[in-house]
Parts: C-alpha cells; structure tokens; sequence
C-alpha cells in the first residue's frame, strides 16, 4: 500500500526576537524574565506620557499635592477650554505647526526618494554615488546651533525672518539629508531588472519612479515621513530663534512661554502638552503597520 506523500511545508527562517529568545533560553534565561524587563522598560517609557496625560485632567491644586495623586480622582476637561481662553493664540499655534509640518514632510520625503533613487539607478563620476549620500549626511552631524547665527542673518537679509517660509526652508533643508539616506536602503532592495523592463516597456525614468518604484518603496517612504513629522513638530531652536510674532510661531514656542523667569504654569504646559502630543501619536498608530514593515523587511518583501 503506497504511503500518502506529505505535503512540504515552506522553510520559514525565525525571526530576529525568536533567536534572541533561542540564545537566552540556552543561557538559561527564561521568558519570565525576559518579559519582566520589557514590562519595566515599557512603565519606565510611558510613565511620562501618562503624567503629562493625567496632568493635563488634574486641578493646580492635585496637580502639585504631596505626596502625588497618581491617579485623578476628578477629570477636569474644563483645563482645555481654559487654555484657549486665556490664550487665544493657541489657535494660531496650531495652525502654524500643521502647515509648517505638512509641507516640510511632503518637500524632504519628495526630494529625499527623488535624490535616493538617482543615488541608487545612475552611476556618477568618481564614485560620486557612493560618497555622496554620505556627504549630504555629514551636514547633520554638527549641532544645529551653529548654524543659527548665519542662517538668522541670511533670513534677515532675505526677509525670511518671522515668515512660516522661512521655517519650511530650515526644516526642509535639514530633513532632506536623513530622508536621502533613510530611503537609500530601501530603493537598493528593489531589483535592477523591474526598472529595467519598465524601460524596455516605453517608460521614463519618471514614469519608472512613479509606477512601479514608489509603490515598492511605501514602507519606507511613510516611515521617512513619520520621522520626517516627528522632528518637525518638536522642533523649538529654529523656531524660537527665527519667529517673534504670533503669527508665524509654532506650538513649541507656545509650550515654552509658559516657563517663566518668575513662575511655571503647570496645568497650561500639561495641557499643551497634551494638545501637541495626539497628532503624533495619531498619525504614527494610523501608520503603525506599513511603519513596522519598513522598520522590519526594508521595501520589499523577501
């Protein structure tokens, strides 16, 4: 009687958590332990956030009691609606901050996979394809408060001073050297040969870029910009130095203006808080499955 063949079953190589759990266990490590740091590591990372959270909902009076009300026995919503009343400017804040982070995000990543793509597709002279995306990288290596005295005189010269232009220009210029080299390593996964028979089907170069690149790429482009997002939102140097008015300052300065030489008021600053923290989190738990993919397979999957 002939034996009935066993279907095969695909080798599936493990994961990197599941062979550092391999190497721990062999040394005697059990899992117990090992999820017991991750716990602590975890407490230890949103304990802020929380407090921040929880602050923003307290009284002045909860929020500053001895020893600390860890949990708010009373949730005052009424702090937002305060916030935006003694400070109406709040409104203009916001604002600023969105189109600022917007078209920030959308000029770096868009040049950031333009430049990386010619990086990876064209050969330079004298090697220039490979130095070059370290070149452009190197500009982020010294602090940014260097550059701050230039730059303020030449936005000066330029009447860029106090204009959201101005702000875009910085932002843009010094997010494109880490979106060139983030999305380097995702266009070097994507086959020679894809680009190549879209040649040979009639496309351009631009056409292959659009139509069978980019959407190799998502991963890593929606990363890119998610940091991309993330740096512009929370910067305060520039901004602080380059705008004096309402009209063209963003949330970070709103936040700072509540740290006083005299005083400190902590339910607006909790409540601020608060405010700019959702978007960013919003937008990255909204993306938080392409941004894993990114993070974990590069731009296509093997």
């Amino acid at each position: 009687m002939a034996t009935e063949q066993q279907p095969d079953v695909p080798f599936r190589e493990p994961s990197r958590i599941e062979r550092l759990q391999e190497t721990l266990a062999e040394k005697g490590i059990s899992k117990a332990v090992i999820y017991g740091v991750l716990a602590f590591f975890l407490l230890w990372t949103l304990f802020p956030v929380y407090w921040l959270v929880s602050g923003a909902l307290k009284s002045r009076q909860t929020l500053l009691s001895f020893p600390p009300a860890w949990i708010p026995t009373e949730f005052q919503v009424s702090n937002f609606a305060q916030l935006f009343a003694q400070r109406p400017e709040f409104y203009q804040y916001i604002f600023n901050s969105i189109v600022v982070t917007v078209v920030t995000t959308v000029i770096a990543t868009t040049i950031g996979a333009a430049a990386a793509y010619g990086f990876v597709t064209f050969d330079f002279p004298y090697n220039l394809d490979f130095h070059l995306p370290f070149y452009i990288l190197s500009t982020r290596f010294m602090p940014p408060i260097v550059t701050i005295i230039p730059l303020f005189v030449i936005f000066r010269n330029l009447q860029l001073v106090n204009t959201l232009y101005g702000l875009i220009c910085v932002y843009v210029m010094f997010n494109i050297p880490f979106a060139v080299w983030m999305m380097k390593g995702f266009f070097e996964e994507v086959p020679a040969s894809l680009v190549e028979s879209a040649m040979l089907d009639g496309h351009t170069h631009i056409g292959a870029f659009f139509k069978i690149v980019l959407p190799l790429v998502k991963p890593g482009l929606l990363a890119s910009a998610i940091f991309t997002t993330i740096i512009t939102w929370n910067e305060l140097l520039f901004a602080i130095i380059l705008t004096q008015d309402v009209a063209a300052m963003t949330l970070p300065v709103g936040l700072s203006s509540f740290v006083t030489k005299y005083s400190v008021q902590w339910i607006n600053v909790s409540v601020a808080g608060t405010i700019a923290l959702v978007p960013v989190l919003l937008f990255a738990f909204v993306a938080r499955q392409e941004l894993v993919r990114g993070f974990s397979m590069g731009a296509v999957g093997k």
